[in-house]
This record gives C-alpha cells, sequence and structure tokens, in this order.
C-alpha cells in the first residue's frame, strides 16, 4: 500500500504518514499538514506546454487539462516523484538533471512542487495510462486561460522563463 510523508508549509518533513486510502478524505491530513505533490511541465521548442486530459474515471478534476503529477511516496524526492509520474502516466522517460524547480506552495492540503523540462515530444510516442489520462496535446502559452484546468499556478513562473 502507498504511503504518504505530510509536510508543514514550509515543505519540511513532519514525521507524520497516511496511506493512500486515507488521502481521499482530507480530514485525514491534520492542519498544518499537507500532502506532497509534484507536477512537470513538459515545454517544446516552440514554447508550446504539453498538456493532459484527465480521465473522467479520476475522483479530482475529472475531464480537467493539467500537468503530469501526483503524489509523492514515501522515501521519494520530488524530483523522483517527477520521473516517476510522468513515465506512469504518459509513458515518457525524462532527464532528471533537466528538471528545474518553478514553483513550490501550500495550497488547500497539498504542497505542490513544481518543475519545467525544455524537451520536445513526439505525442506518438506516448504510452497514456487509460485510466488516469485521456487524451495529450500542447497548447500555446495564450490558450491555457481559455481551457477547463486544474490550477495553472505555475505559469506566471513559467512566463518568465520562457
Amino acid at each position: 500500500m502507498e504511503k504518504f510523508e505530510l509536510v508543514d508549509k514550509n515543505g519540511n518533513k513532519t514525521g507524520k504518514v497516511i496511506t493512500y486510502l486515507e488521502t481521499y478524505n482530507s480530514n485525514n491530513i491534520p492542519n498544518e499538514c499537507y500532502l506532497p505533490v509534484v507536477g512537470v511541465v513538459i515545454v517544446n521548442s516552440k514554447n508550446e506546454i504539453l498538456l493532459q486530459k484527465r480521465s473522467m474515471l479520476k475522483k479530482s478534476n475529472p475531464g480537467k487539462w493539467g500537468i503530469c503529477g501526483g503524489k509523492i511516496n514515501l522515501g521519494e524526492t520530488p524530483i523522483d516523484a517527477a520521473v516517476r509520474e510522468t513515465l506512469e502516466e504518459i509513458g515518457i522517460n525524462i532527464e532528471r538533471s533537466k528538471l528545474k524547480e518553478i514553483r513550490k506552495a501550500a495550497n488547500g492540503k497539498g504542497y505542490f512542487t513544481i518543475f519545467y523540462i525544455k524537451q520536445d515530444l513526439d505525442i506518438k510516442e506516448c504510452r497514456l495510462k487509460k485510466d488516469e489520462v485521456e487524451a495529450i496535446r500542447y497548447f500555446r502559452v495564450e490558450e491555457l486561460e481559455r481551457l477547463e484546468n486544474e490550477g495553472f499556478e505555475w505559469l506566471d513562473n513559467l512566463k518568465k522563463i520562457i
């Protein structure tokens, strides 16, 4: 069973561990604790952003567009989780050394570490995890504001970079 170590508002480990099933009820996350989560923004050489459309089977944000990502497992670093989640969700190995952190913040009951990587991917080579991802495609930055999405709090930081 997957387990996750909760962090404080600054991303420091608290020693409190919860299981995958416990994450489904936010009341299981004590006040002043957060579930650590990663996201990976993949940007191609045309400065387009690769997004995935979440499966309608997902409990949170079904059918919305977002970036690759997920919970950080117990004992895992944020970079390790970013590489793992990208491989699990779209079947692509990304180079950990090329990941650049663009945002860290507590939001709701999650503590988010967002990375970006500059990499051209051929969408036809991606292998989508069907119970998590319905589709993927590249978007221009200006298109993102019109999307039914799951949060692009990282976008302003990314605009400064690209």
